[in-house]
């Protein structure tokens, strides 16, 4: 009987933690990194050690409720901006939605640290709006 159960409960047990693991997403190791609010929504910025940094930079834009629970923002753009004089720096902004609706996933290359000028925009499920805000790449 010790032989079935290790053959059957044992698999079954990696599999449901595995698929726990997956239906979290990576959003439970990230630090937040900004939050803003616009309306009834905040629009959290996530990386995995709190900053954003100069150069290819990966980072997950969720969209929650006051009461913390994620919501489905439909299309997102962002973009991301350094004002400098005479010129302005863009920094190539990709946003891609997850598998965990209210999590986007994004990529920025980010040309030199210093203030940035970011704009987070979206329509569908949870509306339409926008949010700009002054971020800091380290």
């Amino acid at each position: 009987m010790t032989g079935v159960i290790r053959r059957v409960v044992w698999p079954v047990g990696v599999i449901v933690a595995a698929v726990f693991v997956v239906a979290c997403g990576r959003g439970s190791n990230l630090k937040e990194v900004q939050r803003v609010k616009s309306g009834a929504l905040d629009i959290v910025l996530l990386s995995e050690d709190g900053t954003l940094n100069r150069g290819k930079e990966a980072f997950v834009i969720e969209f929650r409720k006051a009461d913390g629970s994620l919501v489905d923002a439909g299309t997102v753009r962002t973009s991301a901006n350094m004002p400098m004089p005479g010129m302005t720096m863009p920094g190539n902004v990709q946003v891609e939605r997850s598998d965990v609706p209210g999590r986007y996933r994004a990529t920025a290359d980010f040309g030199m640290a210093g203030g940035w000028q970011m704009k987070v925009e979206w329509s569908g499920p949870a509306g339409q709006g926008s949010v700009s805000f002054d971020g800091s790449v380290q």
